[in-house]
């Protein structure tokens, strides 16, 4: 009989999540303490068979007006790679059910949001009919690159273009190193300030990105890897290590020297790195699923998209984010400049 279990300790809710294949960096006890320095509520929840977790979900509480706010549980939950991916239907409902039991679940909640990390070619019924899809906040898709191969097997992979942009890079003498001081971060988000106003697209602001690094960095979760061309910045990404895997999560890039491919240079030294550290997945954090009728494609993001599949990694579909609204009158009042957007 499975039951639903609080987690207060930090070594017992780690342990298990690292230890599950395509580890979810943003359900580490990190990230939910990441949540927490922001103002938010995180509460951790398991079901066991009484032997093993079956799944298990880290949830932050984002406010909203009047007193109200949502539970959102990014990139989960997450369910053990030791169960059959047709009993996930089953685990899926059972969690639901036992959360629903929960009071502090309920108290000023609008509506859940979970995004379960299970393949889209297996959805097989796994999320409940009371739930609604909803825009996403985190990618629903990604290329994945297994880093379980030779270096001469990572390359021969890759599009010819990714291959020639790498010798190009080579070529000028671009340099890639992790950050080691203050100057280097700020160096980062000047970037990342820059490719917002290139590509018109609005990120995060600077304080958060300086949290984010900052206290991921302290859990040795984060780093910044920045390349140089002739001493100057040109490049950088911020990783996240977690389990088996390792996320780039942002990029940046300058507007001058474009001709010396520095991002090329930055991510290849990136997977090459955490080939060395023994990890076994390179998660590109967000591209574009692979049919333009899908609900999650964005023209937007052709460019990236591109740019990520060229590493020569494999497509990798969620089955997407979900809404449980508690009150479907006052969510869609929540929600209504969305819904006249259509």
């Amino acid at each position: 009989m499975m039951k639903l279990i609080q987690i207060t300790s930090r070594e017992e809710w780690d342990n298990w999540q690292a230890a599950q294949t395509y580890a979810q960096y943003a359900q580490s006890w990190a990230w939910g303490e990441l949540s927490e320095s922001r103002g938010a509520m995180v509460r951790r929840f398991a079901l066991s068979d009484g032997s093993d977790w079956q799944a298990a979900v880290q949830l932050e509480y984002r406010k909203k007006k009047f007193g109200t706010g949502y539970w959102f549980a990014p990139r989960g939950p997450v369910f053990s790679s030791k169960l059959e991916t047709n009993a996930r239907r089953d685990v899926m409902f059972k969690l639901c059910e036992e959360l629903l039991q929960v009071k502090e679940l309920h108290h000023g909640s609008l509506f859940w949001r979970l995004e379960p990390v299970s393949e889209l070619n297996h959805p097989e019924g796994l999320v409940p009919l009371s739930f609604r899809r909803t825009p996403a906040g985190n990618p629903t898709s990604t290329i994945l690159l297994d880093l379980d191969k030779s270096q001469d097997e990572l390359l021969h992979n890759m599009h010819e273009k990714t291959r020639y942009n790498i010798r190009v890079a080579a070529k000028h003498c671009v340099t890639s190193r992790l950050a080691r001081e203050p100057k280097d971060v700020e160096a980062f988000l000047d970037l990342t300030e820059q490719t917002a106003e290139r590509n018109r697209v609005v990120l995060h602001d600077r304080r958060y990105l300086r949290d984010t690094y900052s206290i991921m960095h302290a859990n040795g979760q984060a780093e910044i890897r920045l390349a140089e061309f002739r001493g100057k910045v040109l490049s950088a990404n911020m990783e996240m290590y977690f389990g088996d895997t390792v996320t780039y999560l942002h990029g940046a890039s300058s507007n001058d020297e474009r001709n010396v491919m520095a991002p090329f240079a930055v991510q290849w030294d990136a997977i090459l790195d955490a080939q060395r550290r023994g990890y076994k997945l390179y998660d590109f954090w967000g591209a574009n699923p692979e049919s333009k009728a899908m609900y999650y494609y964005k023209p937007s993001w052709e460019g990236i998209t591109r740019f990520k599949r060229g590493w020569g990694g494999r497509q990798f579909d969620l089955c997407g984010v979900w809404d449980l609204p508690f009150n479907i009158y006052l969510y869609r009042l929540a929600f209504i400049k969305q819904f006249f957007r259509g």
